[in-house]
């Protein structure tokens, strides 16, 4: 692996979390639609989601 590979990985591991989910193959294409439909990133799209429902600024 190169290093900076290696660098990269090791950073994402510390910043991030994954977060994942099984979706029917209808609301997964209804959702991604939406999405699509907005420009989002899914991660972008999730966080405008939970700042609308919940009216919180994440």
């Amino acid at each position: 692996m190169a290093t900076s590979t290696a660098v990269k990985r090791k950073y994402n591991a510390k910043t991030y979390k994954r977060w994942t989910s099984d979706l029917k193959n209808e609301t997964f294409d209804k959702i991604e639609e939406l999405r699509e439909e907005t420009g989002l990133s899914r991660a972008e799209f999730l966080k405008m989601l939970v700042n609308k429902v919940y009216k919180t600024e994440i």
